[in-house]
């Protein structure tokens, strides 16, 4: 693992989560990440469905967060928050 900081990231993910279908976004992000032995820390940020007015709660925490309300999403402990599963996924390909 290339990661040299002592802070985890975050990754903030659905409900869906690990136990979600195989091309799940949120569970991809999440393989990936185990795959390359990155620590981190997650939040379930979102709740229901991914179209906005059949979602359970808001995003509201996630927005205030991270400034971003797409999940997947990582904030690394420098600050630095990463939206969308490719850049995500771009990111730890780099950390290896």
């Amino acid at each position: 693992m290339a990661e040299t900081s002592t802070e985890k990231p975050t990754l903030f993910v659905c409900h869906g989560d690990e136990g979600g279908i195989a091309m799940h976004p949120c569970r991809r992000v999440q393989e990936a990440m185990h795959a390359a032995g990155i620590e981190y820390d997650k939040v379930i940020a979102g709740h229901g469905s991914p179209i906005p007015f059949l979602r359970k709660g808001s995003r509201d925490e996630l927005c205030e967060a991270t400034g971003s309300e797409k999940l997947p999403t990582l904030k690394l402990p420098d600050g630095t928050v990463i939206s969308h599963t490719r850049a995500i996924l771009d990111w730890v390909g780099r950390q290896k």
